[in-house]
């Protein structure tokens, strides 16, 4: 098994996020989030392919990073099924699910934090 399973999608992946990171930098958010979505989406489309493969950790470690590039996109709700997911497997490291978990929790405040801010605006 080798450390890069994927090198091609690996180095394609670090180059969006690389994008993602830079225009997030200078403020431009929406493109950002256009770069994290997709590499949410490669990264989903590797664990499929890590699963199918029998690489169960890999598939594991690229549906985290996924949820991840989806937070970071602005996509709680997927986020937060991707996180869920990894806690009730039960091929999940304890450890793993525990980081789970307490990224679904922060999740869950940012989403409510920003579901209060755009009551009070839309209420203005």
């Amino acid at each position: 098994m080798s450390l890069i399973p994927y090198p091609q999608e690996e180095a394609y992946k670090s180059a969006l996020l690389l994008q993602a990171t830079l225009f997030r930098a200078e403020g431009q958010e929406e493109d950002a989030a256009s770069r994290f979505a997709e590499v949410a989406t490669l990264e989903e489309r590797l664990a499929q392919r890590a699963d199918a493969e029998g690489e169960g950790l890999r598939a594991i470690r690229s549906r985290f990073s996924a949820a991840s590039a989806w937070a970071n996109a602005g996509d709680f709700h997927h986020a937060l099924t991707l996180l869920q997911t990894l806690e009730q497997r039960s091929d999940v490291p304890d450890l793993l699910k525990e980081r789970a978990r307490t990224f679904a929790e922060t999740l869950r405040l940012q989403r409510r934090q920003w579901q209060e801010t755009l009551q009070e605006v839309s209420l203005s």
